[in-house]
C-alpha cells in the first residue's frame, strides 16, 4: 500500500496538473482575456465572476485528494483507507 509521502506527493501532482490546465487554457470564467488578467470575484457586473481562481484551485485541491482516495479504494479493495 502507499504510504502517505507517496499518497502526498500524488495529491500535489494530480493538483498541479489541474491547475497547470486551467492557466494554460484561460477559460472565459476565469480571466478576462480582453485586458489579459484574472476577473474579480463578485456577481453583478460584467468583468466579475462567481468561480476566481483561488476558490477554482481550493476546489482542485479537494477534487485530487478524493481522486486519489477513491483511487486506492478501488485498487485495494477496502472500506477505509488508513490515512
Amino acid at each position: 500500500m502507499l504510504d502517505k509521502l507517496n499518497r502526498l506527493f500524488l495529491v500535489i501532482l494530480i493538483y498541479i496538473c489541474l491547475y497547470g490546465l486551467i492557466v494554460l487554457f484561460q477559460p472565459e470564467i476565469i480571466f478576462n482575456n480582453k485586458f489579459k488578467c484574472l476577473r474579480q470575484f463578485g456577481v453583478g457586473y460584467k468583468n466579475t465572476t462567481i468561480l476566481p481562481l483561488w476558490l477554482v484551485s481550493i476546489i482542485f485541491a479537494i477534487i485530487s485528494y478524493f481522486i486519489v482516495l477513491y483511487s486506492l479504494h478501488i485498487c485495494y479493495n477496502t472500506i477505509f483507507i488508513n490515512v
